[in-house]
Order: structure tokens, then sequence, then C-alpha cells
């Protein structure tokens, strides 16, 4: 009895998946790779003045499609809240977009090799004087709704023994986070380094710090697939090695971050 019970609960804590094994397969045959992602989070995907869907994970869609026998791509924008039991829903083929790889993720996903780097960064007003995390006691922080800068918050009050003023607040979308921040609502906002830089290009009045720690380790980007999606993920490893190798990647990373990062990117899918 005991033995059921205990089944039972592994069975629902894991994730139900509504689709296919054959993803790879399916991709192919149908001439479209679905993929979600959350627009708002600039430089990775968010909609230009137009009203149309742009970014590195577009640019990347778009090449993975080519690479993969002319498949269409075709960005789903989704709840990022709820983006993992979307993909096992089958609302899409896999997660693109600019999802950090994290241990608690990994519980429910598989990752593909980095195809960017995802340190963190803290920003700041620059009339703030803040400069390192240790100055944040007594400070409004905050960071994106379900990415991993909170559990860095609060491991950085932990390594530097303050306390913020209040709970850490989360935003759904970078910009709101931007604007709190201008109407003295907030004073540091955590998030990709490489996403905060983007923004700080186009506003004078702000700066970002490094965000790092002793106490989490490398970060980096990744593609998230279903547990059982091993064939698909391989074939998408195999045409990041391929990007790599041929300067795409880099080429991409110098349109849309300033820079390249690809030397920072392991062959190696992150794991715990």
């Amino acid at each position: 009895m005991l033995k059921k019970f205990i089944i039972t609960l592994v069975a629902c804590l894991l994730p139900v998946s509504f689709a296919t094994a054959d993803t790879l397969g399916n991709v192919k045959s149908s001439g479209k790779l679905v993929f979600g992602l959350e627009a708002g989070y600039k430089p990775f995907e968010f909609l230009d003045e137009n009203n149309k869907l742009v970014g590195y994970d577009i640019d990347v869609g778009n090449e993975i499609g080519k690479r993969l026998g002319g498949v269409t791509p075709s960005p789903q924008d989704t709840n990022w809240s709820t983006v993992i039991q979307s993909l096992y829903n089958g609302d899409f083929d896999l997660i693109l977009g600019g999802m950090t790889a994290t241990e608690e993720r990994y519980k429910r996903v598989n990752f593909s090799y980095p195809y960017m780097d995802a340190s963190s960064g803290l920003l700041v007003m620059k009339s703030s004087g803040i400069t390192s995390p240790s100055m944040l006691g007594g400070k409004v922080v905050s960071a994106g709704a379900g990415t991993p800068q909170i559990n860095q918050l609060e491991l950085a009050a932990k390594e530097h023994s303050i306390s913020y003023k209040g709970e850490i607040k989360t935003f759904d979308k970078d910009e709101v986070a931007y604007a709190a921040m201008r109407s003295g609502r907030l004073d540091a906002y955590a998030s990709t380094l490489v996403s905060l830089l983007a923004f700080a290009q186009t506003s004078d009045d702000v700066t970002v710090i490094p965000f790092t720690s002793n106490m989490w380790k490398a970060e980096y980007t990744a593609m998230a697939f279903r547990k059982e999606d091993e064939s698909f993920r391989s074939a998408i490893n195999q045409i990041i090695v391929d990007m790599k190798n041929d300067g795409t990647l880099a080429s991409l990373q110098q349109k849309w971050f300033g820079q390249s990062f690809v030397d920072l990117l392991p062959n190696e899918a992150p794991t715990w």
C-alpha cells in the first residue's frame, strides 16, 4: 500500500506529456517548428515599432528551421510562469525563449547545449550610488517572475548579511521593472547581464553592475525539451555546434548584444 502511494505521488509530481515522442519526425513532416517564448524580453524577443516579433531567439529559431531542411519557424508567445507545463501539453515543440538553465527547471526538462551566456547583472540608477550587491541593504530589489535571479537575491542577502526593504518584488516584463525604477519605486532589478546591458545602451540614467557569487554556478541560456525528446534534442545540439563552428552564432550575438559570447559556451548541456 505504501509502495503504491509513493509511486502515485511521484507520478503526480512529474509533468504529464500530451505530445508524441517523435517530435523531430513530426517537425520535419509538418514542416513547422513551434517554439515557446514570452515577448518582452529584449533583445531575446520583443515587438518592434511595427509590432513584429524580433530578437536573438527569433533569428536563432529561423536558422534552426533552415538547418532542419527548410522547416518554417513559428514562435508562440506564452505565459512564462507556465511555459514548461505548456511544453508538456504539446503547445510547442521546444522552449526557445532566453531560458536560463537551472537545477529546478532541470527536474522537469532537459537542456540543449548553451547558445548564450546567462550571467546575472543588477540594473540601478546612476544617481543611486550603488556599485555592489553589498550595498542593497534596506533597498527595494526585484527580479523577473519565475527567474533564477530571485534565488540569487536571497543568497546575496545571506552572503552580505543584509536585509532588503520588504519582499523581493517580481515583474512579468522587464520594461515594467524599468518604469518602476525610474518612478522611484525600485532600487535594483536583477536579470541576465546581456539583457540589462542592451537596455542600458538606450538609457543614459541607468547603469549595470555585475551580480556574481561563489554561492551559485556559472549560468547559461539553453533551449528546453521534454524529457522524452532525446533524438530531437540531439539534432538541435548538433545544429548549435555547427552554428558555433561556422560563425553564425557569433554573428547573431554581435547583432543583438554588440559582442560575441561564443568562447564562453561549452559543448555540453547543463545538468545537475
